[in-house]
């Protein structure tokens, strides 16, 4: 009997301690779960975001960047008037020229001996015409004194001025031949270097045959294409300044053409430089050159960092913006804005925006519009 009672007690406690687990248990879960409701109804911390404050400019600068080549102010392609055999060229490729420097020649020979041949004739119309004179002198004297009429005096007197016509006339042809001798030797026409050699001695050339070709390279010059707005704000006689093999330099505009050339859309300019420019900076005819000019435009506008623009539909663009709410809190919005110009990592824009107002100008991928954030630092208007 008293080993019933002493199991069924046994039950009892065993019982009523497992009760009491079930109900721990049970007290524990709706502690967590009521925690876990408190922490989903907590808001979320703001995101901490970089602001700029916005500065309206009335204008902004554009630097344009123009390229063209070196060339020399004159070149040309000596050649002989008349053909014949070369006898002479007297400098090779590379090789510095004098103005009125002899560069090649031509044989002579032929014209030699026909200017012999005139000079000859001359001797003999010289005789002639010493003869002719005398008569005159002597049917004048006879014609004063009665015993020549007057036609043989008009006779001897016109028969020395065909003699001196014929004279003047050959004297002309000698005068002619000098000058196609002289003509057999080429002169170079302004100082400069020979860039080619076409012909060697011994060549037996046609009228027009180019010889050498000769570049000025004492009056280097830079042709450039020019947008027509920059080529309407220069002037003739104004320094510019230029680039090339990375030396600078500078040089004044000789020639501005009034028409645009239909393949580029382009201006040419023609700038004159130092005479000294390619010997002291060790540049060559043919070199690129750069010119860089600074235009102002007129215009209402701010500059901001190109990592604030967000691109939107249709090709359009915003800026995240900063404004404090009701509460007072920072809210972020959305405004449009237009690129008028772009400038390494900035771009100049305009819209919606105003004076003084703040902007993100990083991380909009982090932030939407409409949510509240909190400053990190605010930043100046880049100048």
């Amino acid at each position: 009997m008293f080993g019933k009672i002493l199991a069924f007690t046994t039950k009892m406690i065993v019982g009523v301690s497992f009760l009491g687990v079930l109900a721990a248990g049970t007290l524990f879960l709706h502690l967590r779960a009521g925690e876990t409701r408190a922490a989903a109804i907590i808001e979320p911390r703001p995101v901490p975001v970089a602001s700029l404050t916005l500065a309206m400019q009335h204008t902004y600068l554009v630097n344009d960047r123009f390229i063209g080549r070196l060339e020399p102010a004159r070149q040309t392609s000596l050649a002989f008037e008349r053909g014949g055999l070369v006898t002479s060229v007297l400098f090779d490729e590379g090789a510095l020229v004098e103005k009125n420097a002899l560069v090649a020649t031509l044989d002579d020979s032929l014209l030699n001996a026909e200017k012999s041949k005139l000079l000859a004739q001359g001797d003999q119309i010289k005789a002639r015409l010493e003869l002719a004179r005398l008569t005159q002198s002597r049917q004048k004297e006879l014609q004063k004194k009665g015993h020549a009429s007057l036609q043989k005096f008009d006779a001897a007197r016109l028969n020395v001025k065909a003699i001196e016509g014929e004279f003047a006339a050959l004297k002309a042809s000698i005068n002619r031949l000098d000058i196609d001798i002289e003509k057999l030797k080429i002169l170079a026409p302004f100082p400069g270097t020979i860039a080619t050699r076409f012909v060697d001695p011994g060549t037996v050339v046609n009228a027009g045959t180019a010889l050498v070709e000769l570049l000025e390279t004492t009056r280097p010059q830079a042709r450039l294409g020019l947008s027509p707005i920059t080529a309407a704000a220069l002037q003739v006689g104004e320094t510019v300044s230029l680039i090339s093999a990375g030396h600078k330099f500078d040089g004044i505009v000789k020639s501005i053409r009034p028409d645009i050339q239909s393949a580029t859309r382009t201006v040419s300019t023609l700038v004159d430089l130092p005479a000294d420019t390619l010997s002291r900076l060790a540049l060559h005819l043919g070199d690129i050159v750069e010119l860089h000019i600074t235009r102002e435009i007129q215009t209402r506008g701010y500059w901001i960092p190109v990592s604030a623009l967000t691109e939107g539909e249709r090709g359009l663009w915003s800026v995240l913006t900063l404004a404090k709410n009701n509460d007072g809190r920072w809210v972020t919005g959305l405004e449009a804005v237009e690129i008028i110009h772009m400038q390494d990592e900035r771009v100049f824009v305009r819209g919606t925006l105003r004076d003084g107002q703040l902007i993100i100008p990083t991380g909009r991928n982090r932030v939407i519009a409409g949510q509240v954030v909190t400053l990190a630092d605010t930043g100046e208007q880049p100048s």
